[in-house]
């Protein structure tokens, strides 16, 4: 399959599996990976400016520490902003070519993919379809070889549907 190349966020645990033989993902490679690394510098930004926030407050100095408060507030709208970019480029590249009954979340940390896969499952429900293949992987570019959707598929309520292992897809079936 030739060789890959991946990308981490360490507070996130997510890596991007690319193929190296084609010049567009070594693009969108290059396009995620600069978008990840701005969101995790703005990151690093917000966490410094929210102490120094949290100094001014506690030596009084209210107003000071509330403009602080409203630049880190900022910079984390900034971060959220740059991660979506991220998410957009990698879902699409990964989803283009899809079935409509396919979801590939490969490359998303949890909360983007677990986003995708709501919005996918609310579209399969309104065109009744019984059967939703979701492609996520069992971990193998994770740094720690442990895989991260599969678990949080706990959060869905019991009247979800009902996820099945099989290989790296999980099936979803429609209770009738």
């Amino acid at each position: 399959m030739g060789n890959t190349s991946s990308s981490t966020d360490e507070d996130n645990n997510s890596t991007l599996p690319f193929s190296s033989g084609s010049s567009l993902r070594s693009r969108i490679l290059i396009e995620v990976e600069s978008l990840r690394t701005e969101a995790q510098q703005l990151m690093f930004q917000a966490k410094a400016v929210s102490e120094q926030s949290q100094i001014a407050y506690r030596s009084g100095h209210k107003s000071d520490a509330k403009i602080l408060s409203i630049k880190k507030n900022d910079l984390y709208r900034q971060m959220n902003e740059k991660n979506q970019q991220a998410a957009e480029l990698i879902f699409k590249h990964f989803n283009q070519d899809r079935p409509n009954n396919v979801i590939d979340l490969h490359g998303l940390y949890v909360e983007e993919a677990l986003q995708y896969l709501q919005k996918k499952l609310d579209e399969c429900r309104s065109k009744n379809k019984s059967q939703l293949i979701i492609i996520t992987g069992i971990g193998n570019n994770s740094p720690d070889k442990i895989a991260k959707i599969k678990p949080k598929k706990k959060l869905y309520p019991p009247h979800e549907p009902e996820f099945v292992r099989a290989r790296t897809t999980l099936f979803l079936n429609k209770y009738n």
